[in-house]
């Protein structure tokens, strides 16, 4: 276990902690659960440049790193469900993409194949991260000094998280034509990223 590592398995331990915030603040803005969003989220970040700066990748981090960004965004996606702040076909439409991408992430590495992280992915889960984190914090309107009309945030969010579904709709397609091409030409791949 390495540093990498511990912020992994700690993105994971504020999932749980996420949750009962959430529920907490259920009946008015849930603007802490929206910073703990951000604050968890940004580990990922984090994780990956420790692991690759200071030469920490592991098989144990390859493994963790996109289980961990599944379950918070998934657990995401469950809360703003559960308060009627996202239709459900939309979430499942995003779950069923990342269940997807990960099946075939481990096909691929039965086949000897490993399927690069790509930039549509990594700005898909920046676009994500943008529109949960607004989404659960659940303020309506925001007024701003000086700005005559408040600016809707829960629009503001749905458009970011619009954003977020095409990018994760068309990386999805990415990740399955990159395998039927590898899969066909060679058994070794590119390398991932953590």
């Amino acid at each position: 276990m390495n540093l990498a590592n511990g912020i992994t398995l700690g993105r994971i331990v504020l999932i749980p902690v996420l949750v009962l915030l959430f529920f907490r603040e259920r009946s008015g803005t849930a603007f802490w659960s929206a910073c703990l969003y951000v604050v968890a989220s940004s580990t990922d970040l984090l994780d990956g440049y420790i692991a690759r700066r200071y030469n920490m990748v592991t098989t144990l981090g390859k493994l963790l790193d996109p289980i961990a960004d599944k379950i918070l965004v998934t657990t995401g996606l469950f809360l703003l469900v559960d308060e009627h702040l996202l239709p459900v076909a939309l979430a499942i439409l995003i779950v069923a993409r990342e269940l997807a991408v990960s099946g075939l992430r481990a096909i691929a590495s039965a086949d000897g194949i490993i399927i690069p992280a790509e930039s549509l992915g990594k700005a898909k889960m920046v676009f994500q991260t943008i529109s949960l984190t607004i989404l659960i914090w659940n303020q309506r309107l925001l007024l701003i000094p000086g700005i005559k009309n408040p600016v809707n945030l829960h629009s503001l969010g749905m458009f970011f998280f619009w954003i977020s579904l095409i990018l994760t709709l068309v990386s999805g397609v990415w990740y399955f034509r990159w395998y039927l091409r590898l899969s066909g030409v060679s058994s070794s791949g590119s390398e991932e990223k953590e």
